[in-house]
């Protein structure tokens, strides 16, 4: 059934002349947000009327978010739109409740959390990609491109949503093997344990892969803005530094990895979208978990760590800086 869903998936034709209300989380400025905004534009095409509309939750302080949902709830109601595509997990919390009330069906992607954060996903209305991060691939990808590769550090915020993503992969445990290597897992909200984890990674690890680090406050419960921890932990590792999401590549941050692409995630939400103009409901569709990442990395963070791809694995990815 599984792979009959997916082939319907990877061909389903487009349904003429129908209205898509496209819902983002943050700003097409954030390279998340545009890359999956251009993965849908480019299956849904110019033959369907699309609506482009942010939440921008990353730059307006929370106690604006109330008058921008409003604002664009208005903008729902006049576009009325056949589907609903929402990217991420704030713009699931703020407008899926409402979307539904409205009988307008909605796909998602980019999500984190699960029925506990979000019982949204269970309405028969809602479809969509729930965001996992590629913890397997990963690490069997990371064992072709390190020397030394029999012990990683998964360091990850202690947020909602990668407690979800953690438990839902490994249960309970916090130790595990993964194609011979072992694992650690350590999901901390505190800056300077975070930070000293990663500076004292090399007295037991061979590398430190990471998992989202937007939660994270200091000692005086002030709010650490990710681009400046990572960048503090890349110039004070000892071991370099991996990522699950492509966003944390870049140049004093992480250097790759086999990640998530939000591009990838906006060709299979256009998908799903299409199978819902065509007729399917949305609850005949199955949610669905990350299909498929791609290899990122940062030049200079290479040559930082001294490490080389093989030419096939560099022939497959994508370079920043």
């Amino acid at each position: 059934m599984r792979l009959v869903f997916l082939a319907l998936l990877l061909a389903s034709p487009l349904c003429f002349g129908k209205t898509v209300a496209i819902i983002q989380s943050y700003h097409l400025e954030y390279k998340w947000d545009a890359d999956y905004v251009a993965a849908l534009k480019s299956v849904l095409g110019t033959e369907h009327d699309i609506h482009v509309f942010e939440l921008d939750t990353k730059r307006l302080p929370k106690s604006e978010w109330p008058k921008k949902v409003a604002e664009i709830q208005g903008k729902i109601a006049d576009v009325k739109p056949d589907v609903a595509i929402l990217g991420d997990d704030n713009a699931f919390t703020l407008m899926a409740d409402h979307l539904v009330s409205q009988k307008i069906p909605v796909v998602f992607l980019g999500v984190n959390g699960g029925p506990a954060q979000h019982p949204t996903l269970e309405n028969p209305l809602v479809t969509g990609i729930l965001e996992r991060p590629f913890f397997a691939e990963s690490i069997r990808h990371l064992r072709k491109i390190l020397r030394q590769k029999q012990r990683f550090l998964v360091l990850m915020d202690n947020s909602p949503t990668m407690q979800n993503a953690v438990n839902e992969y490994f249960g309970d445990d916090r130790q595990a093997t993964i194609y011979g290597s072992e694992l650690d897992i350590v999901l901390t909200n505190d800056r300077d344990t975070w930070l000293e984890t990663v500076v004292n990674a090399h007295e037991r690890y061979d590398a430190v892969v990471l998992g989202t680090h937007h939660t994270i406050r200091d000692k005086e419960g002030e709010y650490v803005i990710p681009h400046d921890l990572l960048e503090d932990a890349f110039h004070r590792a000892q071991l370099p530094l991996f990522s699950f999401w492509d966003i944390f590549v870049g140049e004093a941050q992480s250097i790759g990895g086999f990640t998530i692409s939000a591009h990838q995630e906006g060709l299979t939400a256009a998908r799903l979208a299409s199978l819902i103009l065509n007729g399917v409901k949305p609850d005949r569709i199955p949610h669905l978990k990350s299909l498929s990442g791609h290899y990122v990395y940062s030049e200079s963070g290479l040559a930082h760590w001294n490490l080389h791809l093989s030419p096939l694995i560099a022939s497959q990815a994508n370079f920043v800086n």
